[in-house]
């Protein structure tokens, strides 16, 4: 049975241990944190100094300010120090949209480690691979995915036993108490409720108060107070996260994005949003999705704004959210969108306060796109980009934007599309669109191979196929990749087909993405038995369902007699439909 540590009162009679006022609790502050400086840490430390005492976030009902924010931050990178988390560690992260993302996040990326963010739509197998293949050493988890009325607990746990991770942290709820009930074998757990990280909070708010750190004039003086003197962050070369995507062959691969890679993303994003410090955005989008990390978390920082947070998205919920929380800035796929306008359609409301739309992840239909634009009276602004450049390449500008183009190049990033020869296609010829800039991942995690097919001369080849008017627009007009979206989620057919192959009465399957009126596509998956009738298309949904998260389980399966292939052994899915 592994170790599980609480996080207990340690009498000791040491200078740094203090009494933290009001709340009877003795905590060692340790304020001499190996804090990096020059990352994304200083985005926070930078608004904490400017808008010490506004909200940076809000989630049911819980307010915190950024000021509470940074010392959440703080008190959870010293329990990490404290258990061993170094700089260039790999972390994962498992969690909902909740407001102790944003101090993990900022905890592990504050010691120069490297953040892993798990969607918490995967299954147990799905999580074990992605925290195996990036060799993480920890997982931070909220407590819900892992106590014992969460159905896949069990499974989730048996998956961790199997890892190489040296820990596991708890938090959010009565994670104290989960942490106790937890089967485990061969990693330590740490349990950090509700109540200890509001005392640990409010220590260190204390400490900060008596460092005077809120008078400091810059973030490099600020963590002069707090740090050891760690080295800059060194932004070309260590990790700031590293995302999982789906690819090709199956299983997904982990995209390894720099600190620079983000810190350029998160700086030229002003240049073509126009959001402010007075702005409240609504944080629907998965935090756990560089969409929703990027533009909506480290985005509402940079600017000094204030996030509403939602866990779940449900039109009704969303379109109530921006009517009492008076959201302005609605960052979304265009699933959502629609959503929202069958709702609104369906009960009419008073969004007045909306003074903005922002759409990504998938093409939004023109048609949708105007109807939006008079049901919100608001602007609808469309970009398009991809994990591999941190979430930036094009975006529409409010003042000049055109329906049916995802908008022309971010400034300091180049656009092209390149012909079947490899050469640069002249002005509204098709190609494939390429991507360069320092916003260019650094590579593929353990997959040379992938990274050399898909970065070439540092253009980041993205398999979309489109073109570039005389403006500078940039339109998308396919995909040469067999990439399924739905609901904004990327699905490759690979990792479904693979999985269906595991059936041992199935003997060939064949994916694709077939149109779906508000999802955008669904899974259609064509199966050929060893047996006629040996299994139903529920059987094949259920096994699907069980390996993998539910958006990508096929929502059609038909059954044939055999897939047609070219000479090659190819799979010509244009002739399946």
């Amino acid at each position: 049975m592994a170790e599980i540590i609480q996080l207990q009162v340690q009498e000791q009679q040491q200078v740094s241990v203090r009494e933290c006022e009001n709340t009877g609790h003795s905590f060692d502050l340790r304020p001499k944190l190996p804090i990096v400086g020059g990352g994304l840490f200083d985005l926070l430390l930078e608004a904490a100094l400017k808008f010490q005492q506004k909200k940076v976030l809000r989630h049911n009902q819980l307010d915190y300010s950024y000021a509470q924010a940074l010392a959440r931050s703080l008190y959870l990178a010293q329990l990490l120090v404290e258990h061993g988390i170094k700089r260039g560690d790999k972390v994962g992260l498992y969690f909902p949209n909740h407001s102790e993302f944003l101090a993990a996040f900022f905890a592990i990326s504050s010691l120069g480690a490297t953040v892993v963010p798990i969607n918490p739509l995967l299954k147990a197998e799905e999580i074990g691979h992605v925290l195996s293949d990036s060799q993480s050493v920890a997982l931070i988890a909220h407590s819900r995915f892992l106590n014992s009325e969460n159905g896949s607990s069990e499974e989730v746990q048996s998956t961790l036993n199997q890892l190489p991770l040296r820990k596991l942290f708890l938090l959010g709820g009565a994670a104290d108490r989960s942490a106790e009930s937890l089967m485990t074998s061969s990693f330590d757990v740490v349990g950090l409720g509700n109540d200890k990280f509001d005392s640990g909070m409010n220590c260190w708010l204390q400490h900060l108060e008596a460092q005077e750190a809120f008078s400091a004039q810059s973030s490099a003086d600020l963590i002069a107070l707090l740090g050891s003197g760690a080295s800059d962050v060194d932004l070309n070369e260590e990790l700031a996260l590293v995302v999982y995507t789906s690819g090709t062959t199956g299983k997904p691969k982990g995209a390894m994005l720099t600190f620079l890679n983000l810190l350029t993303a998160v700086n030229t994003y002003p240049h073509r949003l126009d959001v402010g410090s007075d702005d409240r955005l609504a944080a629907v989008l998965p935090l756990c999705h560089l969409y929703g990390l990027i533009v909506v978390l480290l985005g509402t920082i940079k600017q000094g704004a204030t996030m509403i947070l939602l866990e779940h998205f449900e039109a009704a919920a969303l379109a109530n959210l921006i009517e009492s929380e008076q959201v302005t800035v609605l960052p979304a796929v265009p699933t959502m969108f629609q959503f929202l306008s069958l709702e609104l359609e369906r009960q009419p409301r008073s969004l007045s306060s909306l003074r903005l739309g922002l759409v990504g992840g998938s093409a939004m239909p023109v048609e949708l796109m105007k109807k939006l634009e008079i049901q919100l009276d608001v602007p609808v602004l469309e970009g398009w980009a991809l994990t591999e450049c941190s979430v930036i390449a094009t975006f529409n500008p409010s003042s000049l934007r055109k329906y049916g183009s995802v908008g022309p190049a971010m400034p300091g990033l180049e656009v092209a599309v390149f012909g079947s020869d490899g050469k640069y296609a002249h002005t509204t010829e098709v190609g494939e669109l390429c991507i360069r800039g320092a916003n260019i991942m650094k590579g593929y995690l353990n997959n040379p191979v992938a990274t050399a097919d898909n970065i070439k001369d540092g253009w980041l080849h993205t398999g979309d196929l489109g073109y570039i008017d005389e403006h500078g627009y940039v339109f998308v007009v396919g995909r040469s990749k067999e990439l399924i979206i739905r609901g904004g989620m990327n699905i490759y057919p690979r990792e479904v087909e693979a999985a269906i192959l595991r059936m041992p009465e199935v003997r060939d399957v064949a994916v694709i993405g077939v149109p779906d009126q508000y999802m955008g596509e669904r899974v259609k998956a064509f199966v050929v038995l060893k047996e006629p009738g040996s299994v139903t298309e529920s059987d094949i949904k259920a096994f699907c369902a069980k390996h993998m998260a539910d958006y990508k389980v096929p929502r059609l399966v038909d059954f044939v007699d055999i897939i047609p292939k070219n000479s090659t052994g190819k799979v010509l899915k244009r002739l399946l439909s």
